[in-house]
């Protein structure tokens, strides 16, 4: 894994913890007038004659963006949010009254699982390329068998009995799964998938059982079926379009790492102004999600088997779309068909929009910091919460995750990288949209923070509210008005620290960097490496 650009200065770990927790009060207060410098580099922004958005976002004024993304909020995200919403309650419901709270089912379901887990481990080494991914196999089977059959069954009722209120939540809230558990992991697996184009996931099975030999399939079998079987074959019934991972997100997210060559960058906005630089930023996250910005900038690279690829997914949904909306009528098609297109758009917008939030002033492309790293998250699906790994090591497999970790931890000390624990994505949303800059602040993981007694918060893998508790123990001895001085300074250096990356954008007087970038684009240059896609 990369280290941090060496060009750019950064505090050594070394040099913090050679300082006691009794200097760090006076070595991290906060500048008092962070709010003050922020409005003037607003009003340098404003007074600038450069205010140029990314291609292809430069061709309207942000007035008009704003007001598209106001009136997509209204009609796209708060609606396809709401199902989810209604999904994560019931959820909940479940979790308590058959699990939790219920000894003799939560020992059925324990039962159920391991068996479920023998079962299809015995599978996968049947069928998988790698067997740790055997894990895949029953989510994999829901949305193959389980999804097509519920859609049948609305469908059917639809038919003879008009559109029912009961059977539209029936539908979707099993569509989606307990607290959308069937929705969350099929998202990851075309993700997964769509990153797996080099090998595939599945092995040759007579190869295997001839010589015991692991080897892909062929490719033409791959390309044409096993390559798509979530995307193309489940993807449909969750709105999301076959080939947009292997195509947009490979090759332009992770070309671009959310810098302003990335079509749903949002590193020229101030994403400390709550919703509306949300608003402003949704229609791109809208107009990538259904193809039309990867086409544009495949296009406009000349990037023609890319814009083939592209092309071919979006043929083959819209197509399929529009075949459900002829045989079943307007009514079904926007309940049952396109709604789950609506949901994705809400959900996976906000997640992306989170996930690359921060960014560090003096080296923008620092991955350590605009991509987000999150400890014993709540919602970690096969490790997805190590996003900097999954930048950095595109191809690490997703249990060896943790392990990378750990073994490049110098990187994120020396970065102080964008870390948080114990919190989810949903929490986020919570956070940046309410302005919670001090709930923020307790979870986030202070990498080169060092304890009064010498340990290293590096080792110990803290957030902040646990280590002002542990201080607060620690320094029991001590004068505690001087102790809670000090972690109140140090929580706001944090918290002060956080804004700073959350309100770095390149508009006003970045021409500099801007005018590089655009002759990278211009210039049609593949500077990314090709072993990343």
């Amino acid at each position: 894994m990369p280290p941090c650009n060496a060009t750019v200065p950064i505090v050594d770990a070394d040099e913090v913890s050679s300082s006691s927790s009794a200097s760090i009060s006076s070595a991290a207060v906060a500048p008092k007038t962070l709010t003050e410098e922020m409005k003037l580099k607003n009003a340098a922004a404003a007074s600038s004659e450069f205010q140029q958005r990314p291609y292809p976002w430069n061709y309207l004024s942000d007035t008009t963006w704003t007001l598209m993304g106001s009136i997509f909020l209204l009609t796209i995200f708060f609606p396809g949010i709401s199902m989810i919403t209604l999904s994560t309650a019931s959820g909940y419901g479940l979790y308590y009254a058959l699990y939790k709270y219920n000894a003799p089912c939560r020992f059925v379901l324990e039962s159920i699982r391991s068996l479920q887990r023998f079962v299809f481990y015995q599978i996968g080494r049947c069928i998988l390329l790698d067997t740790r991914d055997s894990s895949y196999l029953p989510w994999m089977s829901y949305g193959l068998f389980c999804v097509p059959v519920l859609f049948y069954y609305a469908l059917n009722r639809h038919m003879t009995h008009g559109f029912e209120v009961t059977t539209f939540l029936l539908y979707h809230l099993c569509r989606l799964g307990p607290r959308y558990r069937f929705f969350a992991h099929h998202e990851c697996l075309i993700h997964i998938e769509g990153h797996a184009s080099k090998d595939g996931l599945y092995c040759n099975p007579w190869t295997l059982l001839t010589t015991g030999k692991r080897v892909p399939l062929p490719k033409w079998i791959r390309r044409s079926f096993t390559d798509h079987l979530n995307s193309a074959l489940v993807g449909p019934f969750y709105g999301s379009i076959p080939n947009s991972y292997g195509a947009a997100h490979n090759k332009i997210h992770h070309r671009w790492h959310n810098d302003t060559g990335d079509v749903h960058s949002n590193m020229d906005v101030d994403r400390t102004l709550g919703i509306s630089s949300f608003v402003l930023w949704l229609p791109r996250f809208i107009a990538y999600w259904t193809g039309l910005s990867p086409v544009l900038l495949f296009w406009k690279r000349k990037e023609t088997a890319l814009l083939r690829m592209m092309c071919n997914g979006m043929m083959y949904y819209y197509g399929l779309s529009a075949l459900v909306w002829y045989c079943t009528g307007s009514l079904f098609f926007w309940a049952y068909w396109f709604y789950p297109h609506v949901e994705a758009i809400a959900f996976l917008g906000g997640i992306a929009y989170m996930w690359h939030s921060f960014s560090e002033e003096s080296d923008p492309s620092n991955q350590y910091v605009n991509s987000m790293t999150i400890l014993r998250g709540h919602d970690n699906i096969w490790n997805e919460d190590y996003h900097v790994v999954h930048h950095h090591e595109t191809f690490v497999h997703w249990s060896e995750m943790p392990d990378s970790f750990h073994r490049n931890k110098e990187h994120y000390v020396k970065c102080r990288a964008t870390v948080f624990a114990d919190c989810e994505q949903g929490l986020f949303f919570a956070w940046m949209f309410g302005k919670k800059w001090d709930e923020m602040t307790d979870f986030f993981v202070d990498m080169q923070y060092v304890f009064s007694n010498g340990d290293k918060n590096s080792d110990r893998l803290m957030n902040v509210r646990e280590v002002v508790a542990e201080e607060r123990m620690l320094r029991a001895a001590d004068n505690d008005e001087k102790v809670e001085a000090d972690m109140k300074a140090y929580h706001t250096e944090v918290k002060e620290m956080l804004l700073k990356r959350l309100s770095y954008h390149y508009m006003g007087n970045r021409q500099e960097e801007w005018s590089e970038y655009e002759k990278r684009l211009n210039a049609g240059l593949k500077e990314y490496n090709e072993k990343e896609s």
